[in-house]
C-alpha cells in the first residue's frame, strides 16, 4: 500500500515525533511511505531508511500562502497517487480533502489536540463543518476526543493511542530517588508551567529539601525565569532545557507533574507512568489524561488551573512514600497495553480497512 504522510515539522514536538515514528513503522511493515513536510522541514527525529522525504517550503509569505500550499501538495500527490493520505494537522487535512480522491486516495485525519479548542470557532469552525464529510477516516488518541464528534464522524473513526517506547527495565535501578518534582514539555502557555511553579511556591516551605525541575524550551523561558525570581525560588525551581537523558533524569525523581490546559494524549505523562513514577496531572481537555490515570489508583487527577488543588495533591504524595510506590507500580502496569507493536498493528489494520472501504457521502 502507498501511504503519504503530510506533516508540519517545526522541530521537537509530540505530533512531529509521532508522525515520524508512525511513518517509520509503516515502512518497516512493507508499505511504500513518503513523508511530505509543508512549510518548515526541521526534522528532529530519525527517519527510517525506507522513507522517501520531500520538503515543500512556502513560496509566499502573504495571504496567497495557503493557495500555494494547496497547489504544491496537489502536485506532489498527483505524482505519487497514494492509496491513503494522512494528516496530523487540520490544515493539511482540509487542503487534501478539497482535492479529487483520484489524487489523494483516502484522506485520513488524526486529531492530536483538543477538538473543542477556540481555534475552531468562526471561520475555522465553518471550514471544519464543510470539510469533515470529505474526510474518509479519523483516528483519535482518546475516547473523549472521539466522543466530541457526531455519529457520522465516529462511524468512520478508530481510537488509536500513542505507543510507549520507554521501559523502566531499560534504565539502572533507582536505589534512592532525588528529592525532586519533574515536568517535561515545551515552555508554552498550553503546558501551563506557570501554574506548577505557583503550586510549588505554596508548599515549598513545607518541603525545604525538594526542588522543581522543568525540562523543555520555548517562548516562555524568560517569563518563567521572571516568575521564579519574583517568588524567590531561584534556588528551588530550575529550567533544565532539553536533555537526551531526560528519561533517566525523570526516573530518578520522586514525582512527575503535568500541568497542561489541554493535550491530545500526553506523551510525557505516559512515559513517566511507564517509568514507574507516581504522577499528578490536570484533567486537561479533551480528557486523555483521565483515560491514563485512574484517579486515586495509579495517580492523581486535579482540575485544570486549580493551583490550590494541585499544590495539595503534590503535598499529599510527597508526604506518603508508600502511596507513591503503589501508584508507580500500578502506572507501569497499565502502560504495558501501549506497547509499540500492539499500537502499530492497529494503525496497519486501520489503514488497510480505510483503503479498501468505499467512499461514503455523509
Amino acid at each position: 500500500m502507498k501511504i503519504v504522510f503530510l506533516a508540519y515539522l517545526h522541530g521537537y514536538g509530540g505530533a512531529e515525533r509521532q508522525i515520524i515514528l508512525l511513518a517509520n513503522a509503516m515502512s518497516e511493515r512493507g508499505h511504500d511511505v513518503t513523508l511530505i513536510s509543508v512549510c518548515d522541514g526541521n526534522i528532529c527525529y530519525a527517519l527510517g531508511r525506507g522513507i522517501k522525504y520531500r520538503h515543500l517550503p512556502d513560496r509566499r509569505k502573504n495571504a496567497l500562502r495557503l493557495i500555494t500550499r494547496y497547489i504544491d501538495i496537489k502536485k506532489q500527490l498527483e505524482e505519487l497517487r497514494p492509496d491513503v493520505s494522512v494528516s496530523f494537522w487540520f490544515q493539511s487535512a482540509y487542503l487534501t480533502a478539497a482535492m479529487p480522491k483520484a489524487v489523494t486516495g483516502k484522506v485520513v485525519y488524526s486529531e492530536r489536540g483538543d477538538p473543542g479548542d477556540r481555534e475552531y470557532t468562526g471561520l475555522m469552525g465553518l471550514i471544519r463543518r464543510l470539510t469533515l464529510p470529505r474526510i474518509d477516516a479519523f483516528a483519535f488518541q482518546s475516547k473523549a476526543a472521539q466522543g466530541y464528534f457526531d455519529k457520522s464522524v465516529r462511524r468512520r473513526s478508530a481510537v488509536i493511542p500513542n505507543p510507549v517506547f520507554v521501559k523502566a527495565e531499560s534504565f539502572p535501578e533507582v536505589c534512592r530517588r532525588r528529592k525532586a518534582i519533574v515536568t517535561v514539555g515545551r515552555l508554552h502557555p498550553q503546558k501551563n508551567q506557570r501554574l506548577l511553579i505557583n503550586a510549588f511556591a505554596l508548599i515549598a516551605d513545607r518541603f525545604p529539601e525538594y526542588t522543581l525541575e522543568i525540562y523543555g524550551d520555548g517562548e516562555l523561558e524568560n517569563a518563567l525565569k521572571n516568575q521564579i525570581n519574583s517568588l524567590s525560588l531561584r534556588d528551588r525551581v530550575f529550567l533544565m532545557g532539553t536533555s537526551d537523558r531526560v528519561h533517566e533524569l525523570m526516573r530518578g525523581a520522586e514525582l512527575f507533574v503535568l500541568s497542561s490546559d489541554y493535550e491530545g494524549l500526553p506523551n510525557t505523562l505516559m512515559e513517566a507512568m511507564a517509568l514507574g513514577m507516581p504522577c499528578v496531572s490536570t484533567d486537561c481537555r479533551p480528557g486523555g489524561a483521565r483515560e491514563l490515570i485512574d484517579d486515586g489508583k495509579n495517580g492523581v487527577i486535579v482540575p485544570v488551573n486549580d493551583c490550590r488543588r494541585l499544590a495539595d495533591s503534590i503535598a499529599e504524595l510527597l508526604s506518603d512514600s508508600a502511596r507513591r510506590k503503589a501508584f508507580g507500580l500500578a502506572a507501569a502496569a497499565k502502560m504495558k497495553r501501549f506497547a509499540p507493536e500492539r499500537i502499530y498493528n492497529k494503525w496497519d489494520t486501520f489503514f488497510r480497512i480505510t483503503a479498501a472501504r468505499r467512499s461514503e457521502k455523509c
